[in-house]
């Protein structure tokens, strides 16, 4: 048994726990539907999953359920495009979205797809927590008019594929390797020798089992739970991509809550962020145990590996990003990245 069955019910009490610490306000608006929609699988192992459930529980307990919160999860709502455009228009009124569409609807958001930056999660917390993510998020605000509530991690994006080993870049030469409808992720793969085939999420799975694809880059906690791995035989550990999911609100819904009621959201996201970060990390870490379970042969480069990707996929990325959006949004991720990285190790 997985160790999220064993604490599906812990993450539930916790939460609910959480929500009456605060007690259940009293002067609310009419009675507000937040309809929620996200990408992934509706189980507590699943960060948009846990994410969903903390901020519905917290928000209907301390709302009295003045606000009711609709979860639409496993693109019940539509595909990753139709979801954000629903966001945007107000169909919906919140999301949980990947990095992997953004840039369609704000260019510099290319800049989250550069390969190879982050040494670690807490390096990339640090980053998107801080002054760049506060600032990069009021940017995406202004433009799409989708206010971000968190940012979770989705998990480091690795190489999968049903072909061969992969231990070092030249060995993806020849590969049909699914990516996302993302420039850089695109241009990543080509430059590690693979080909990339852009295919929507939704369409993944079909795209894996037919062969139309041979492999894919996800991280291994979202690939096994989409049952992605059905189709594969080698998973390489290179961490290329900090993959993450923002949660997001409609910015006129936000602005038609009461002051009382905005408060409330803004404190039960970044209770929800907490949550779900947690259950990524540890559902990575049960995935690979289940991943090599199901036969899926698992390859962690060496550091010398690691470099020959590092250095092949990176440069002709940032270079592309930076002749795409210019060199200020890439720069000020650069060097966020520098002080995170300094502060993290600090005593």
């Amino acid at each position: 048994m997985r160790l999220f069955n064993l604490c599906r019910i812990t993450v539930a009490t916790m939460a609910i726990a959480v929500v009456g610490l605060g007690g259940a306000s009293t002067a609310m608006a009419a009675d507000t539907v937040l309809r929620l929609s996200h990408t992934t699988a509706e189980r507590m192992n699943q960060g948009s999953q846990a994410w969903a459930i903390v901020f519905k529980e917290m928000v209907e307990s301390r709302t009295n359920k003045q606000i009711k919160v609709q979860i639409q999860g496993a693109n019940a709502a539509g595909a990753e495009r139709e979801q954000l455009q629903k966001a945007q228009t107000g169909i919906n009124q919140m999301t949980i979205n990947s990095e992997i569409l953004m840039p369609s609807f704000f260019k510099p958001a290319q800049v989250l797809g550069i390969p190879y930056l982050f040494r670690s999660d807490a390096v990339a917390w640090e980053v998107l927590d801080g002054d760049f993510g506060r600032e990069f998020n009021e940017a995406w605000r202004k433009t799409t008019g989708l206010r971000v509530l968190g940012v979770l991690n989705a998990g480091f994006r690795s190489f999968f594929n049903g072909k061969k080993p992969v231990h070092v870049p030249s060995d993806l030469k020849g590969l049909k390797i699914r990516t996302g409808e993302n420039q850089a992720h695109i241009a990543m793969v080509r430059a590690l020798g693979g080909n990339p085939v852009p295919i929507a999420w939704s369409e993944l799975y079909t795209s894996l089992q037919q062969g139309v694809v041979d492999g894919m880059e996800n991280p291994p906690g979202l690939a096994y739970a989409m049952k992605l791995h059905e189709h594969q035989k080698y998973l390489t550990l290179d961490r290329h991509l900090f993959s993450i999911h923002a949660a997001m609100i409609n910015e006129g819904t936000f602005q038609s809550l009461t002051p009382e009621q905005q408060a409330i959201v803004l404190e039960a996201a970044r209770t929800a962020t907490t949550v779900a970060r947690a259950t990524v990390l540890l559902d990575e870490r049960e995935a690979l145990v289940d991943l090599a379970k199901a036969g899926i042969e698992i390859y962690a480069p060496t550091s010398e590996e690691y470099v020959q990707f590092r250095d092949l996929g990176r440069p002709p990325v940032e270079a592309m990003v930076r002749k795409e959006i210019g060199d200020e949004w890439v720069d000020k991720l650069l060097n966020s990245i520098s002080q995170a990285e300094k502060q993290v190790s600090q005593p």
